[in-house]
């Protein structure tokens, strides 16, 4: 795994390895193109394609399928390289005479070069680099068992999310905590926050409330959607009798709304359960809805008309940005913006300056192609590689889950099925050409059919399957589509998960491209950068690393004044 004191060198290794024959041809081909009747494989897949044709033995759970197998292999690879346990160490021996050299090399190096995810950990601190103290992983280890408020007690939220603003809020007041010029901020700006209306149940808004009651912020919830912000600004109005009531009656706030989710207690953190362990913040914050399209350039604007409405400060105000699931460039662009405010506060009068900043990502398939490469270092290292559309997409990937527990095996399972079995009827979509067309023109083509999305029922089995596919696309009631040759399933069922398997890496290379970049920026004014494994993986939080902005410290643990 990753070390956390990763050097620039990691990000060309992980280019190189990107780069590889074989690793290269998984990005530049879709799962599609291999279920067509005029697919050749790569020289570089020979051995492993003619493994995962083979049928590996038969397990009535498909225990032997080579996807797994795989799998299996990449688990007990990752589990001996971080704990060293013997049953992953038996299992990888068991395994090394079924899986083919060249799988188990891609593993080694997947496994190697992708960043650990395990809860608590740093991922990347240039502050270690530098030589100041690493006080960061106490904070991140205190916030783990710092709150006493329950998942549960958020009520409308997933555990899931309800993990992430929990965490997300322990670890913020521990950051705050940890350090003298954090501890003076008052104000911060949640980016993207306000969302009220179905899945994910207004999470940033969540979050926000959540450091307004926990810590006395004044916050700054900044969204896109006027409705969504406006619908945020009436529940957290509305009193306490009213909110029992809509809740009861679950009423949308007006027609063109989702139904909104229950209702969370006035005090996130003082609940039935904890309101004797809370202690209340020393002064009271407050909450500012505001609208607008966020980029960089709109998220300083928008602090300053914040800040300037508020008060006129003698010296700039300490400002904390942050970001729960910043989506596509919002990452890079609130990072944009912290450094314009911090250049323009060496030169320029300013109301206030930004002193923190806690932003996890997400969404890289929404990410602009300007977005990546960020950093000097990478663009200079490797100036012609990019990332293309399948490998942002990929990104996201997190295969170290699947096998967990029976149930996400199960989901597994079927995500691995949807994507096969549309593969294998790419002919059916997209007919072939046949060599003796007399079709005039490359233009004159037949408009490919599309199947859009089929509901899990659907993937039963095959028959049930092709009935469904032959009922939506209004194909003929006659011959039922064929299922292809078991080996071209078993081949494409590598493929992919061959792909996956490549997520973390892809994730690493984007994740510290985007700390290099920023601690570059942000040369010469005593802030440091670091990538914090933030939410556990295993509660479903895929996109679990933070990148941070904080003051550096000295070795003594004081900061340097920023």
């Amino acid at each position: 795994m990753l070390p956390p004191r990763a050097s620039p060198e990691r990000l060309s290794q992980i280019v190189d390895f990107l780069s590889e024959p074989l690793v290269s041809s998984l990005f530049s081909l879709h799962p599609n193109d291999l279920g067509t009747s005029a697919f050749h494989p790569p020289s570089a897949w020979t051995e492993w394609w003619d493994w995962a044709g083979e049928s590996h033995g038969s397990d009535i759970d498909g225990a032997r399928d080579p996807w797994l197998l795989l799998l299996q292999y990449y688990d007990a690879f990752r589990v001996a390289g971080t704990h060293g346990t013997t049953p992953a160490k038996e299992v990888l021996s068991e395994l090394e005479a079924i899986v083919p050299a060249t799988l188990r090399s891609f593993v080694h190096r997947a496994c190697r070069l992708a960043a650990s995810r395990n809860p608590s950990t740093v991922i990347y601190s240039e502050s270690e680099l530098l030589g100041y103290s690493g006080d960061l992983a106490f904070a991140v280890n205190n916030s783990q068992t710092s709150t006493n408020l329950s998942p549960r007690s958020l009520s409308g939220m997933s555990p899931k999310k309800a993990h992430e603003v929990v965490q997300m809020s322990d670890f913020t007041g521990q950051l705050l905590a940890s350090d003298p010029v954090l501890s003076s901020i008052k104000h911060a700006v949640d980016v993207g926050a306000g969302q009220v209306q179905g899945p994910p149940y207004m999470i940033s808004a969540y979050l926000s409330r959540s450091l307004r009651d926990r810590f006395g912020l004044h916050v700054l919830a900044l969204d896109f959607s006027d409705i969504q912000s406006q619908g945020a600004a009436k529940r957290d109005a509305a009193p306490a009798g009213k909110r029992r009531a809509r809740q009861t009656a679950q009423t949308p706030y007006d027609e063109a709304m989702q139904t909104i989710p229950p209702e969370v207690p006035p005090s996130l953190m003082q609940t039935a359960d904890d309101v004797d362990q809370q202690p209340p913040p020393a002064s009271p914050g407050s909450l500012t809805y505001f609208t607008t399209k966020i980029d960089a350039d709109t998220l300083v604007e928008s602090t300053d008309t914040w800040i300037a409405a508020e008060q006129s400060p003698e010296h700039p105000i300490p400002i904390l940005f942050v970001a729960l699931h910043a989506c596509g460039s919002l990452t890079p662009d609130i990072i944009r913006a912290f450094i314009t405010a911090k250049r323009r506060n060496t030169t320029t009068p300013s109301t206030w300056t930004p002193s923190a900043a806690v932003i996890v990502g997400c969404c890289y398939n929404m990410l602009r192609p300007e977005d990546f490469p960020l950093s000097h270092t990478l663009q200079t290292a490797r100036p012609n590689f990019t990332l293309t559309a399948n490998h942002l997409q990929l990104a996201a990937q997190v295969p170290s889950q699947w096998t967990r527990t029976p149930s996400t095996l199960h989901a597994a399972r079927l995500a691995l099925r949807k994507v096969v079995w549309r593969a294998l009827i790419e002919d059916v979509l997209s007919p072939p050409i046949p060599a003796f067309s007399t079709r005039a023109s490359p233009s004159d083509t037949t408009t490919p059919k599309r199947l859009g999305r089929l509901n899990d029922a659907a993937y039963a089995d095959w028959p049930t399957f092709a009935a469904r596919v032959q009922a939506k696309l209004g194909l003929p009631d006659g011959e039922p589509l064929a299922r292809a040759d078991p080996a071209l399933e078993r081949r494409i069922e590598v493929f992919h998960v061959l792909r996956c398997i490549a997520g973390p890496v892809i994730e690493s290379l984007l994740l510290l491209d985007r700390a290099t970049w920023a601690q570059e920026m942000l040369k010469d004014t005593n802030m440091s950068v670091e990538l914090v494994n933030l939410f556990d993986q295993a509660s479903g939080s895929g996109r679990n690393v933070a990148l941070i902005i904080r003051p550096q410290s000295n070795a003594n643990g004081s900061a340097i004044n920023a």
